[in-house]
């Protein structure tokens, strides 16, 4: 709101004297309203002192219709306003409803008008001609994330790279989880400016986002059933993608259960270095330094002194020097140099080649007519080698981790036997102090006969160690006589009360120990080894079975080794029973 002030004061001004400054005042008012910026309202104030009424009033002649505003529809209605007497601190107002100009006129606009209002006081008068303001559309977008969306490694390109420099926090989502919040668009009404022109509207948009087989969509309406938006949810488990354009906008989401990449390196980065993906992973090549870690299987062509980790499977081509493959489940590999492989639970089958590697899996198999063995470490139960050639030092331990199992777990069974000892022990004390206490309880009695109605079910209830008698009748005593010595008993039988469940618990464990133990020994008495190929010039294979004795330099339990230039054929059979031990036949 603008108030224009003019220092010249005139009562009685010629024509050419009011046309002058009426110009000079129509200037003023025009500058101030073509400076506002809401383009529904025009709006200003006048100080009657510093300009008579018929200046204003000729001002207001000549600036109206600038702004499409006829005198027609107002001038008469101003003067009488302006003639009127206004007490001080008092207000008349004058409105009047103005026609719009025909040219504004649309079949949008029919129901617009704009009003034309006058506020006069004795010192001052408002003029506010009022449209109507618009009413902006609302495009649907969304309204909430429910994961860090930012951190998505994006969408996977047709040429199997991911358009991410590091996937450390790979977005990860379970099935059932919500991922969006997108709201509906809203359509605008559109507006009429001060001057009587159309304010219109830009045509509300939807939110456009393609949804992925993984992702479902769940329509959100209001109490009255009105739709308002919709959420997004996750259909299984799996990592986020999104597709997003130049301006960063989300424009697809979907969720895979399995990824697939040309080159793990640093155009692309780890993939669950810090939390493990519930993904399946395909790989071209791991490269030195990077990793994979996955709930999933994982098959990759080589592993260039990477490092692979899964609950599942690997598939491997080949794995070169430094690389590191652990698997819950199966390996299969093809070539292996300088490589350490681990299989905790299931098979590790080689095909062509094992260089100067670590591997270790209950079960090993290798049979194929011109593999090649050289200078490795083997940890197995079970061992399958057929037409092979071995070169250098191979050490095989048979059954090393089985025997470390054992061992370990005849250790946990040492010490629940211990604690089960120690409470048996603690019993037998407990119920000697027992003894002791309840007399001393018997002779509180002689100086209130009245405890005897308690005591006596109590020490009855002490031979079965009913508990629940044991309670109430300690309650009902510590009630009357809560001396130091009822104290002392009733916490003797808290303590013996607690003694057959923690019991009960130790024999669980031991259970449970014997079934585990008894696991063991099913499995050791299944081991066994087939080697089958030829040794060449200056190799040797070294077995090492169980657990070297203590205080002894570990020695193989059975060695052999090349003759001469010439390769030689060699067939070995082992085998181990808790009777005779391990035997080995060739």
């Amino acid at each position: 709101m603008d108030s224009i002030q003019n220092s010249s004061q005139t009562i009685n001004l010629s024509p050419e004297r009011i046309k002058e400054k009426a110009d000079i005042l129509e200037t003023n008012l025009y500058k101030s309203i073509t400076g506002q910026e809401d383009p529904s309202k025009m709006q200003f104030r006048i100080n009657r002192k510093n300009f008579p009424d018929p200046v204003i009033q000729k001002a207001l002649l000549q600036l109206m219709p600038r702004f499409k505003v006829n005198p027609r529809d107002f001038l008469s209605g101003l003067r009488d306003l302006m003639n009127k007497k206004i007490e001080p601190s008092k207000e008349a107002i004058y409105k009047k409803s103005l026609a719009n100009q025909e040219e504004a006129l649309s079949s949008a606009s029919h129901a617009l008008s704009r009003t034309f209002t006058a506020i006069a006081a004795q010192d001052s008068l408002e003029i506010i001609v009022q449209g109507v303001a618009q009413i902006k559309s609302c495009n649907g977008e969304i309204a909430k994330s429910y994961f860090s969306h930012e951190k998505s490694p994006g969408k996977l390109l047709k040429d199997g790279v991911i358009n991410f420099k590091e996937i450390n926090n790979y977005p990860v989502v379970n099935a059932g989880d919500t991922l969006f919040y997108i709201t509906y668009e809203k359509q605008g009404t559109q507006g009429l400016s001060f001057e009587g022109n159309i304010i219109p509207v830009s045509e509300a948009a939807p939110y456009a986002i393609n949804i992925g087989d993984g992702v479902e969509r769940i329509d959100d309406n209001s109490s009255a059933g009105k739709p308002m938006g919709y959420f997004l949810k996750a259909r299984k488990t799996g990592v986020v993608t999104l597709e997003r354009n130049p301006g960063n906008l989300i424009t697809g989401i979907d969720i895979l259960e399995a990824v697939e990449v040309k080159k793990l390196d640093y155009s692309i980065g780890n993939i669950g270095s810090q939390y493990t993906c519930p993904i399946r992973m395909k790989a071209g090549v791991v490269c030195n330094g990077f990793k994979i870690r996955v709930h999933g299987k994982v098959e990759a062509d080589i592993v260039d002194g990477g490092e692979i980790i899964t609950n599942n499977q690997a598939v491997i081509f080949k794995a070169l020097a430094d690389s590191t493959i652990m698997a819950l489940k199966d390996i299969t590999i093809d070539s292996s140099t300088r490589a350490k492989l681990i299989s905790e639970q299931g098979t590790l089958t080689i095909n062509t080649e094992l260089i100067d590697s670590e591997i270790s899996a209950p079960n090993i198999i290798f049979e194929r007519n011109r593999g090649l063995i050289t200078n490795n470490t083997i940890e197995a139960e079970n061992l399958l080698f057929n037409g092979l050639y071995f070169s250098g030092e191979n050490i095989i331990h048979f059954g090393n981790t089985l025997f470390i199992e054992k061992k370990e777990i005849l250790k946990s069974k040492e010490k629940v036997q211990t604690q089960i000892l120690e409470l048996k022990n603690n019993e037998k004390l407990l119920m000697g102090q027992l003894q002791l206490e309840l007399k001393r309880l018997t002779k509180l009695a002689a100086s209130d006969p009245e405890l005897v109605r308690f005591i006596k079910p109590l020490i009855l209830a002490t031979q079965t160690m009913d508990f629940q008698v044991i309670n109430r009748e300690m309650e009902r005593i510590q009630a009357r006589n809560n001396t130091r010595t009822v104290t002392q008993v009733k916490q003797i039988f808290e303590s013996l009360e607690k003694l057959p469940r923690s019991m009960e618990e130790l024999q669980l464990e031991t259970k449970s120990i014997d079934d585990s133990l008894n696991q063991i020994q099913t499995r050791m008495a299944a081991m066994k080894i087939t080697i089958e190929g030829y040794l060449r010039d200056a190799a040797i294979i070294k077995i090492f079975c169980g657990l070297p004795e203590e205080g002894k330099s570990a020695i193989p339990c059975f060695t052999i080794e090349s003759e001469g230039k010439e390769n030689r054929y060699i067939h070995i059979k082992g085998t181990y029973s808790s009777k005779k031990g391990f035997e080995f036949v060739q």
